[in-house]
């Protein structure tokens, strides 16, 4: 399962919305959607975002646009002295208090957003992120579910939806959910990773290779390393590598060069494999994989470098899982004459 943290992003017209960050850490954040209106009216342009509704509502923003969280609650707090039916007050009183950890608080003001106004678009987004993140995710997906009856294409409601499902075990309408959330936002190669994960996870491996086809266009190297390491694992080497060739291009790293030697062994390109660790250990001689790899790869031809690398990356892994299989290489290689 996934539990997703949550990452401020200011949207255009003052507005402050979370949204879920995937499994590749520092990733860029998806292009963002239009805002929705928080106050429909006749002949109102669609997207729109309403003007804010008191100076006490513009001050909390301001605040929260500054970073200033703390002057936010206190502003949002007496906006919602003055207007108790306000959903714009409660909303922007949630995105306060959550950045100040007070995530029970958050969850209220953003519960009572909706309930003031279940079309505040934002607030849907918001709370569902937030119980996914806290693990709540059948209400996770009820209050997805709920926003997207007011915003049926919201590319953020879809993935948060899908996300839910899928942590609740919900396979086959999770996947259904990721299939309407990647026709949403086509261009995003995160979502398209998360839904060629469960697709494998799923035994679905064309259309999860599929995906990954697509999402391979990023430009974005560790998107790309993510794409490669699951060509790896559905035992695509051509891909992979072609995948790490684009990462490689735009951001070379010992990691990426020993993820393509990887790769390159598994499609029988011996000489390319080593030059690849080689590569790696050249940019990083300390990175315990590339030692690893190289010890593997030089076992059948010279033992005496193989254990060299192999103790190297022993020493370097220390109790992580390289040096592990390290340490069991070298016990299992020096058993041989």
């Amino acid at each position: 399962m996934k539990f997703p943290s949550l990452v401020l992003r200011p949207l255009a017209g003052g507005l402050a919305v979370f949204v879920l960050s995937m499994a590749c850490g520092g990733s860029t954040p998806p292009p963002e959607a239009p805002d929705p209106s928080l106050e429909e009216s006749e002949g109102s342009e669609a997207g729109a975002v309403a003007p804010t509704s008191n100076a006490s509502v513009r001050a909390g923003v301001d605040a929260i646009q500054r970073g200033d969280f703390e002057a936010a609650k206190r502003a949002l707090e007496q906006a919602r002295s003055e207007a108790p039916n306000d959903p714009q007050a409660a909303f922007y009183h949630g995105v306060a208090l959550q950045n100040l950890g007070d995530v029970d608080g958050a969850r209220a003001a953003y519960e009572r957003a909706l309930e003031l106004d279940a079309k505040l678009v934002e607030a849907s987004v918001n709370l569902s992120a937030l119980l996914l993140d806290t693990g709540a995710s059948e209400r996770a997906a009820e209050v997805a579910a709920q926003g997207l009856a007011a915003a049926p294409g919201h590319a953020d409601l879809l993935l948060n939806r899908a996300l839910a499902l899928e942590n609740t075990g919900k396979r086959d309408e999770a996947i259904a959910a990721y299939g309407k959330a990647v026709d949403a936002r086509p261009n995003d190669a995160e979502t398209r990773i998360a839904y060629a994960d469960l697709l494998a996870a799923s035994g679905k491996r064309d259309l999860a290779l599929e995906q990954l086809k697509q999402a391979s266009e990023t430009d974005d190297p560790k998107l790309l390393a993510a794409v490669a390491h699951w060509f790896g694992r559905l035992k695509a080497p051509a891909e992979c590598i072609a995948a790490l060739d684009r990462a490689i291009e735009r951001s070379a790293t010992a990691e990426l060069h020993t993820r393509r030697g990887v790769c390159r062994n598994e499609q029988g390109d011996s000489a390319g494999a080593k030059a690849d660790y080689d590569r790696a250990l050249a940019m990083d001689e300390s990175f315990a994989p590339a030692h690893y790899y190289l010890g593997m790869h030089l076992r059948a031809k010279d033992k005496k470098a193989a254990l060299t690398h192999l103790k190297k990356a022993s020493e370097l892994g220390k109790d992580g899982p390289v040096g592990k299989a390290a340490r069991d290489a070298v016990a299992e290689l020096e058993k041989r004459k």
